[in-house]
């Protein structure tokens, strides 16, 4: 009897449900204009938040696949100096071999050296490629998985490699590579000892190729130095071990190895690199996440719009339901009844909007990926991508739907009968608080954009110190890598290159750094982080780097292969007085300062740098070609010299001005991002305005043409109407300006080089959004305005 009675009640619920969304249907399709609005706005909005939502996922899912990613770590050090803190993540290159023989809490330890741009060959097939120097303990502490062969092995024999099945394809056409040969580009040859899975786009260490550490650290002496930090150390601890015991430990070895008392060793999880990798003072100040963190506030600001526009269109819409309403509870339907019926119709909308918001989201995401670099995947068949749909869904239609279902509900069945519709005034004020809202959030989209232009602008033209204007960079292979007396001859050749010179570094990037140099006045125990270089005579007259006193390197001085020339910021880090040239740092003569100049990051302080001569071995060759409409031609002259000398590899090369330009892809990224979700924010609002806005106008259709009958203008009517909708928006721009500079100030203080605000950014803000708002509401406007006033009339 029971089972029976909970059966019939299941089967009425049921029914009940099915009448619901019956009904909710049928609204939907008897409210045409309104269905779309909401709809539209909510697909917009929805699909705006998804994308967001792919990007969030995919920076938090960094480094998951990581079987042991809790025990993960990576070695780094502080260097206190003098106005602070540094912190970095290359480390000594014993330091690896300490923590496995003298750290008791080490599992596993592997250095490890990246490169970039090799040139390959495999046969007929020459390609260029990237990957690392490794120790073989790497592929014990991070999950690579192995398709063919034995990585672990393979890095143990100096001639053997491991590579990723998509560059086994593409040398050999076959995955299976095991045992074919690869020549570098200096001639080395190394067997395929082990072929391992496509390293995930979201992995912190990528590569293409892994070679053993042994064979890099046979042409590198410098790796025995403790004071010489160059390399990663990747670190996987035993369970239960005491990381602040270990850091003090690693702090003391290091200290005492090196005597460098200004350095500080501590291990880093590897699971809070990528989101929380910046560091400040010595501190962790957050990282990607705090980007994160400001995407899913975009994304919960952009629903709301959406949702905002269902309640003021749905509340707009009252009078025209208060007699549904009343009809309803005359027949005996309950408030909570009624609360369920519009809740039905608000979740039937979201749902409708969810689906079209996916498919938007999938078609969208190959363009957005294009311009943002990522690889943000919309992957139907994992459980928490529809997890997270489903929850956005039912967060949308609750937020869109309580607010109008616990109104309309709330009707007063005498009074909606008898035409007397008392809700008007409140729901008037409430919609005047949620356009202002929509606005508020708009206008802080349309700040924050041109904000980030204007820093991405000013950045882009900082005074680089040095001339980009047709320079370009040659990637020397190692053969031509020493053969530079003979390069820079048959470039003398070609009428159109005006100089010649080389460098160890791409002059936008300098990553080798060196402490406890003994330099002139220098405090006991205080240390200076300071990059090197090494180049080839001319490198400052190529560069169009100023000197400001003393020399550059001249062949007619057999000494100035034991100088330095440095630039200002060594000067003033160093403390160094005057004369400076002739001062002694690290054993070596300083014979001139140089002009700084901008390298690493464009947006931040100039760092110490000094440069050595070297005449051998050099991987960048720089030339300066004539600016004129013969470049191209120069460039094949070129492209012809180097072939000649070197005709078994190709020809690589790239302009410094467009490898700058790169630099910014991250910020570009950000602010293509912050444009379109912009953009999705302030065509929401304005798709809402235009309803209500047609709605209203609906509304007043008979006040319009009373007015007009008693000599109204066509203007008075579009002034009357806009005036109304334009309250708002001018209240928003009040409300959100101020705290617009307030933001932008304090997010600006945190880059070095920063633009500075001004009225027009503010101002132009605000007059787009008056202009766009305008414009949405003047489409409603104009129309009633030129409306005969006798169709308004004609059923009075």
């Amino acid at each position: 009897m029971a089972l029976h009675w909970h059966l019939q009640k299941s089967s009425n619920n049921l029914k009940m449900f099915q009448n619901y969304f019956k009904t909710a249907w049928r609204s939907l399709l008897k409210n045409k204009t309104s269905s779309f609005i909401n709809i539209t706005g909510l697909a917009v909005g929805m699909a705006t938040s998804i994308i967001i939502m792919l990007v969030v996922v995919n920076e938090f899912s960094y480094d998951k696949f990581n079987t042991n990613l809790k025990s993960i770590y990576l070695l780094m050090k502080n260097q206190k100096q003098k106005d602070g803190v540094s912190t970095g993540e290359s480390t000594a290159g014993p330091m690896a071999a300490s923590l496995r023989n003298e750290m008791p809490e080490t599992k596993y330890s592997s250095r490890l050296a990246h490169f970039d741009d090799e040139q390959l060959k495999a046969g007929n097939k020459t390609i260029l490629a990237s990957g690392i120097y490794t120790e073989p303990d790497l592929f014990n502490i991070m999950t690579f998985p192995v398709i063919y062969g034995n990585a672990e092995n393979a890095l143990k024999d100096e001639s053997s490699a491991v590579i990723t099945e998509s560059m086994a394809e593409k040398l050999f056409g076959d995955k299976n590579a095991i045992g074919k040969l690869i020549i570098t580009a200096n001639k080395n040859n190394f067997k395929v000892g082990a072929v391992v899975k496509d390293i995930p786009s979201n992995s912190t260490i990528q590569f293409d190729m892994a070679l053993p550490f042994s064979f890099y650290a046979k042409q590198n002496d410098w790796l025995n130095k403790w004071d010489d930090n160059r390399i990663q150390t990747w670190v996987q601890l035993k369970p239960n071990s005491n990381l602040a015991s270990l850091n003090n430990k690693l702090t003391k070895l290091l200290q005492t190895r090196s005597d460098d008392k200004s350095v500080s060793l501590f291990l880093y999880p590897l699971a809070d690199l990528r989101l929380y990798g910046s560091f400040s003072n010595g501190k962790p100040d957050g990282g990607a996440i705090q980007m994160m963190i400001l995407l899913i506030a975009l994304g919960i600001f952009v629903i709301l719009i959406a949702c905002i526009n269902f309640m003021n269109i749905a509340t707009a819409r009252s009078e025209h339901r208060s007699r549904e309403v009343g009809v309803r509870k005359v027949v005996g339907a309950s408030r909570n009844a009624l609360i369920y019926q519009f809740l039905s119709e608000a979740f039937l909308t979201t749902f409708i909007a969810l689906m079209l918001a996916a498919v938007i989201a999938q078609l969208v995401l190959p363009a957005f990926n294009q311009f943002t670099q990522k690889n943000i995947v919309f992957n139907f068949s994992d459980w928490r991508v529809w997890l997270l749909l489903v929850a956005t869904g039912v967060f949308t239609a609750l937020v869109a739907g309580s607010y109008p279902a616990f109104f309309l509900s709330n009707f007063k069945t005498v009074k909606v009968l008898k035409g007397a519709f008392a809700n008007g005034k409140t729901g008037g004020g409430l919609r005047k608080v949620l356009v202002t809202v929509q606005f508020v959030i708009s206008v802080f989209f349309i700040t924050g954009v041109i904000v980030i232009y204007k820093q991405i602008n000013y950045v882009q033209n900082r005074p680089l110190g040095y001339s980009q204007q047709n320079l370009i960079d040659i990637s020397a292979n190692d053969s031509l890598a020493n053969k530079f007396d003979i390069f820079k001859n048959e470039l003398s050749k070609i009428p159109g290159v005006r100089n010649v010179s080389a460098g160890s570094n791409n002059i936008l990037y300098f990553s080798s750094g060196i402490t406890g140099m003994d330099y002139p006045g220098k405090t006991p125990g205080e240390e200076v982080s300071v990059f090197v270089s090494s180049v080839q005579y001319d490198w400052t007259k190529t560069m169009g780097i100023s000197m400001l006193e003393g020399r550059d390197f001249n062949a007619s001085f057999s000494t100035d292969t034991t100088a330095w020339i440095i630039n200002e910021a060594t000067v003033k880090k160093l403390g160094l007085k005057e004369p400076v040239i002739g001062a002694k740092i690290g054993g070596k003569t300083v014979i001139g300062v140089f002009k700084d100049f901008v390298y690493n990051n464009p947006s931040g302080i100039i760092a110490p740098v000094m440069i050595s001569l070297q005449v051998n071995g050099l991987q960048h060759y720089f030339v300066r070609i004539d600016n004129n409409n013969q470049w191209q031609k120069t460039i094949a002259q070129i492209e012809s010299a180097v072939k000649k000398i070197t005709p078994n590899y190709p020809f690589d090369f790239s302009f410094i001005s467009e490898d700058y330009q790169q630099r910014f892809n991250e910020w570009k990224s950000f602010g293509f991002m912050a444009t379109i979700f912009g953009c999705m924010a302030i065509f929401i609002a304005c798709l809402g305005l235009f309803g209500l806005s047609s709605f209203l106008a609906e509304k007043r259709g008979k006040e319009m043409s009373i007015r007009k009958v008693f000599g109204a203008t066509a203007k008075n009517i579009w002034s009357l109407l806009s005036k109304d909708f334009l309250k708002p928006v001018c209240i928003a721009l009040l409300i959100t300006i101020p705290i617009s500079v307030l933001l932008s100030h304090f997010l600006l203080a945190g880059i070095t080089y920063h633009t500075s605000l001004t009225w027009w950014m503010f101002g132009l803000a605000g007059a787009i959004t008056i202009f766009i708002a305008l414009l949405t509401v003047s489409l409603q406007s104009i129309r009633a305005a030129i409306e005969n006033p006798v169709k308004g009339l004609r059923m009075e």
